[in-house]
């Protein structure tokens, strides 16, 4: 299987990304952050101090402090005044609310894409679950996630649609804070056999369900998140009754 070159995939990593010039600009800061992100290496409510960051990139506190005024309009950072900026920490109802948008703006996107499939498009896709599947069996949590989302983001690529598209790269920032807080230990939200499901489902021509299979998916992600049992108040005293023992 052909190996998926950095300029197809669209996170990249950190170290890879700097202007022509070679010197960082807040775009390139940007970039490294919400890649962090994406890529759960930045838990959530981590603090991203203005100096250190510039330290880090040898670049100016006001560089810096662009580069997380974007991040936060994106919803990926959370600035307060007298505190400064930290990684977002998404609520329960916040996720929710990230999955609705998700099974919206992917069921557009796979009908869009299942319209404008090419050769050159299913093998891009082929290949992304096939990098998807290598990370699960090397175990390699980064590298899943980073092919997880660059899948999700090749269909809206396909789409066509670039406003589609980036708004979807907001969601996926997102949805990433949120398996970061929410999911089980030992389990994977978003699988690779659900995406060769998918994708069998897109080459198949049936656009109704190739849209059915993209919902299902993202209802099976959300579903093992276990946000419903987050949602309960918890008794304290009905936990403690026993004193602790």
């Amino acid at each position: 299987m052909p190996e998926v070159s950095d300029s197809q995939n669209p996170l990249l990593d950190a170290q890879e990304i700097a202007s022509p010039s070679g010197r960082r600009t807040d775009q390139d800061i940007y970039r490294a952050i919400a890649n962090a992100i994406f890529e759960q290496r930045l838990p959530s409510a981590t603090k991203l101090p203005e100096d250190s960051l510039g330290d880090i990139f040898s670049v100016s506190r006001t560089v810096v402090r662009k580069a997380l005024f974007r991040l936060a309009s994106e919803k990926l950072v959370d600035i307060r005044p007298n505190r400064g900026a930290m990684v977002a920490s998404p609520t329960v109802e916040e996720a929710r609310d990230v999955f609705e948008s998700r099974r919206i703006v992917e069921a557009a996107s796979v009908e869009a894409a299942m319209q404008r499939m090419t050769d050159d498009g299913r093998a891009r896709l082929e290949r992304l679950v096939f990098k998807d599947h290598a990370a699960h069996q090397e175990r390699s949590r980064r590298h899943w996630i980073r092919y997880s989302g660059a899948f999700h983001l090749e269909i809206a690529e396909i789409a066509g649609n670039q406003v589609l598209k980036a708004f979807l790269k907001e969601l996926i920032g997102r949805t990433s804070l949120i398996i970061g807080l929410y999911e089980p230990m030992q389990r994977t939200v978003c699988t690779y056999d659900e995406h060769q499901t998918l994708l069998d489902a897109m080459i198949g021509g049936d656009i109704a369900h190739g849209v059915r299979t993209m919902v299902d998916h993202l209802v099976d992600c959300e579903q093992r998140l276990g946000l419903e049992r987050r949602d309960r108040d918890i008794d304290l005293r009905a936990i403690f009754a026993d004193g602790g023992d």
